[in-house]
């Protein structure tokens, strides 16, 4: 078992992400600090298009056109990866940064068989010979749950179900024990059984390694089961950052309290209707002024359309983006109410 060091393994700071296209410039990821500690899980949970993948695919260094990191660090024990020739970053990429994709099928060169690369990712970041490597590979999709492995190495992607090409990307992301594994979202396509056999994989390589994981999920189920910290993405930004424990208990963030209001509980009366968060997430390309979630918060005032509230500490190592701070045993006001106090 590792020993666990309460530093910083990674660190973002101010990162921003924009593309630019023909409409106009999209900020997807517009200035969000995260830092995970050695041996830890950082879950950022949000709804889709809030912008956790480009996170996770900006400490990566995998941005493509019309997409460019326009500010910002991505610290790797201090070294700030955004400044790195691209050969040298290709040598942390893998070797100390792994990374899940929520793809497989994209992910997976059809031409080539799933042993390829993790091969590949064995050989150019541990240097073994082509044989040990193949052993090894067999042995980590025999780990991720493939069945057969000796047979199924030899497979194309295209002879896999969806479930078993997520296991294969799982098994190239662990292959070299990195440092920071990112996950986005790890358990897509997978059984109930089937994740919790790759998150019980996960735990394993955190507790022999000191793994450092940022999870990216929309369960969140998944984030009070393992994770650590975590931090609440809307429209680009973090609004949200906590203590999983604080979060969950007494969440400050009214983006945050309708996530959790709106999970379904199995003690509501039958047939009571979900609940939901009113409104839709706000175009990219005509951000609102002020708070981005005020068109769509029952609490918001005035002043959420006049200046953008910016992360305030609202307990220990919690904080949250919002004026008005309201607690999560008040009912909100009507939907009604909410529109008045935004306009």
């Amino acid at each position: 078992m590792a020993e666990i060091d309460d530093a910083p393994v990674l660190q973002v700071r101010g990162l921003k992400t924009h593309f630019f296209t023909d409409q106009g410039r999209v900020p997807a990821v517009d200035g969000i600090d995260l830092e995970i500690a050695q041996g830890r899980t950082l879950g950022l949970v949000g709804e889709s298009g809030c912008g956790k993948s480009v996170t996770g695919l900006s400490i990566m260094r995998l941005i493509a056109r019309p997409g460019k990191i326009v500010a910002g660090e991505v610290l790797l024990r201090g070294e700030n990866l955004l400044k790195l020739p691209e050969r040298e970053m290709r040598v942390r990429r893998g070797g100390e940064i792994g990374m899940i994709f929520q793809e497989p099928m994209t992910s997976l060169d059809p031409l080539f068989p799933i042993s390829d690369p993790i091969v590949e990712a064995l050989r150019a970041h541990r240097r073994v010979t082509s044989r040990e490597a193949l052993k090894q590979a067999t042995a980590l999709l025999a780990d991720v749950g493939i069945p057969d492995p000796e047979r199924r190495i030899r497979s194309y992607p295209h002879e896999l179900s969806g479930g078993m090409r997520q296991r294969v990307m799982i098994a190239v992301a662990l292959s070299c024990r990195p440092a920071v594994l990112i996950a986005d979202e790890p358990t897509t396509a997978l059984d109930v059984t089937v994740q919790a056999q790759i998150l019980a994989l996960q735990r394993e390589l955190q507790r022999e390694h000191g793994t450092a994981i940022l999870l990216i999920t929309h369960n969140l189920g998944l984030v009070a089961e393992n994770c650590d910290t975590v931090a609440v993405m809307y429209a680009g930004k973090v609004v949200e950052r906590a203590p999983k424990r604080s979060l969950f208990r007494g969440p400050r963030h009214p983006y945050t309290q309708g996530l959790l209001r709106a999970v379904p509980r199995l003690d509501h009366p039958p047939k009571q209707p979900l609940v939901t968060i009113p409104g839709i997430v706000p175009n990219p390309l005509r951000l609102p002024a002020g708070c981005r979630f005020r068109a769509r918060c029952p609490w918001a005032i005035g002043k959420c359309a006049e200046e953008e509230p910016p992360l305030m500490a609202v307990g220990e190592a919690h904080a949250s983006a919002c004026w008005v701070q309201p607690e999560f045993a008040a009912a909100p006001p009507t939907v009604a109410g909410a529109k008045g106090a935004a306009a």
